[in-house]
């Protein structure tokens, strides 16, 4: 279990720095294909934003979760916060990519 634990903290550290550099340095180009789809009008710069903000968020999330698998040594809890990191993640970024996009 600490394996885990120590893999939502790299996880979550990782997820921070990428959130950090596209909210607040605005870094979009480290979003895949953001600067084509930008281009072609399916996003803007307001997409990039939250997806920022929502990577720091779950950076963070993550780091905390590990933190409590460190100090709560149960075998349940382990798995119910690595699948609610990862699914929460993935969920949140994939259910605001398919409302973020521009129809014409």
């Amino acid at each position: 279990m600490v394996f885990v634990g120590i893999l939502l903290i790299v996880l979550g550290l990782a997820f921070g720095a990428l959130g950090y550099l596209i909210a607040f340095r605005r870094k979009y180009a480290l979003i895949n294909h953001f600067v084509d789809d930008k281009n072609r009008g399916k996003f803007d710069d307001a997409f990039a934003q939250r997806t920022g903000l929502f990577e720091l968020l779950w950076g963070f999330l993550s780091v905390l979760f590990g933190i409590l698998v460190l100090c709560i040594h149960t075998v349940p809890f382990t798995w119910v916060a690595l699948l609610l990191v990862v699914l929460g993640t993935c969920g949140t970024l994939v259910v605001h990519t398919l409302l973020s996009i521009k129809r014409k």
